[in-house]
């Protein structure tokens, strides 16, 4: 009689394993594996417990300490509304950088966003728990549950990020602490608490969505795909019609008088449709004159159609975003910051892309810091913005024409080709590129 696979012997048992054994084969069959609890998640997990427990206990205790008018179990509910109020902020940003990954991955190839997400090697799709923003991935080893074959870990990456950085804006916003013309709201020292009501949400949600759609244009660029139609339809078209129905968007005016619309009543929707305009029209002058750092060969006029016109026009689409948001003086310093932040980027964190990728991903950067300090920069005299003078428009617009001085990006378009792989975070380069570091500026 034929003895079954799974109950025949192995030639040699292996260390340790008895003859009590050989008198039950059965017992030699492979148990179904659990899956293992990650330590890396373990950690992180207990790291978040301990700074909650540390910030709620420790800043109250501290806090009364410094002050005759509280006790520290009268802080305790405050300081536990902060903790719950950042957790909710990154949950949701965070989940906002997992479907950005989504986006980032399918639109370039012309897929629907439609869809749960899946395994991009084995294409099972990700279980609900799985699925939750950085400890999911932490949970699974950075391996899927399927196929057991390594994700890379640039999901967990974003999603840490972009969580990190609307959670940002949130805080600043929700405690009344980053938007010019917002009181300060500390609700008598220690006791600070959020603002929640319908303005404050609805310019909350409007700056979330453009930061949203910068970092989806910097995610893609990044990894030197040509950015989707549809995206940059979708993106500056509702962050444009939002201003011009909601004209209290803008926060700042376009004059530069005093920040103040010169305009009241009806006509602050004709302030609103200038915002728009000058905001697109200095995206256009800023994108054209940074084209001899990123795409000296675009020419618009005899070839509409090429590699390096195209990376013009996603230049002007990435800087046109923030400029809508933070209006046309602002943006001028944005771009520069972002140019000179783009250097290191490019030569230590992302060296797979190039120069227009690390730009790209500069910008959300810069925008969450000038979101949330937005305040305090309007305040400062060498800084562009609702009361400053026109030297300082023309230092920092002379600013942009040195861009070439420290970023001189080749025309990359036509010779390197588009990173198709998720690894797209890797600091590892093939030889030709270690060599091409040396041609390029950045």
């Amino acid at each position: 009689m034929k003895v079954p696979v799974y109950c025949q012997l192995p030639a040699a048992l292996p260390v340790g394993q008895g003859r009590d054994d050989v008198s039950h084969p059965r017992k030699l069959v492979l148990p179904r594996r659990r899956f293992p609890i990650r330590i890396p998640f373990l950690i992180s997990l207990v790291g978040v417990v301990f700074a909650v427990a540390a910030y709620i206990f420790g800043l109250s205790a501290w806090q009364a300490a410094g002050t005759d008018y509280y006790q520290s179990d009268d802080l305790i509910i405050p300081r536990t509304i902060d903790v719950i109020v950042f957790l909710w902020c990154f949950w949701v940003g965070s989940s906002i950088g997992s479907f950005l990954n989504v986006v980032v991955w399918r639109m370039p190839r012309g897929q629907g966003v439609n869809g749960r997400s899946y395994c991009p090697r084995c294409h099972a799709q990700l279980k609900a728990r799985d699925n939750f923003p950085v400890f999911g991935w932490l949970a699974l080893g950075g391996k899927c549950r399927s196929c057991r074959l390594p994700i890379s870990p640039r999901y967990p990456i974003v999603e840490g990020i972009v969580g990190a950085s609307l959670t940002l804006v949130a805080i600043g916003q929700l405690y009344q602490l980053s938007l010019p013309g917002q009181s300060t709201h500390w609700h008598g020292g220690p006791l600070w608490a959020p603002v929640v009501d319908t303005p404050v949400l609805v310019v909350l949600l409007f700056h979330g969505f453009g930061l949203a759609v910068s970092w989806a244009m910097g995610l893609i660029r990044m990894d030197r795909n040509t950015l989707p139609v549809r995206l940059v339809q979708i993106g500056l078209g509702v962050v444009a019609v939002a201003i011009l129905a909601l004209p209290p968007l803008m926060i700042v005016t376009w004059q530069m008088v005093d920040g103040r619309p010169l305009w009241t009543g009806s006509s602050i929707y004709v302030d609103a449709l200038v915002r728009v305009l000058t905001s697109i029209a200095a995206a256009v002058m800023i994108g054209r004159s940074l084209a001899p750092a990123f795409c000296p060969a675009a020419d618009p006029k005899t070839d509409p159609l090429g590699n390096s016109t195209r990376r013009l026009i996603d230049l002007i689409a990435i800087i046109t975003l923030p400029s809508l948001v933070v209006g046309w003086k602002t943006v001028i310093a944005v771009t520069v910051v972002a140019t000179i932040l783009a250097v290191p980027i490019r030569r230590w964190v992302i060296r797979s892309t190039d120069g227009l990728g690390a730009f790209a991903i500069a910008m959300p950067i810069v925008l969450t810091l000038q979101l949330f300090a937005w305040r305090m920069m309007e305040s400062l005299s060498w800084w562009p913005g609702s009361f400053s003078g026109p030297w300082v428009i023309l230092g920092w617009a002379g600013a942009i024409l040195l861009v070439p001085l420290w970023i001189r990006d080749r025309d990359a378009a036509g010779t390197l080709p588009p990173v198709s792989d998720e690894d797209s975070f890797t600091d590892e380069d093939d030889d030709d590129d270690e060599e091409n570091d040396e041609d390029e500026a950045l």
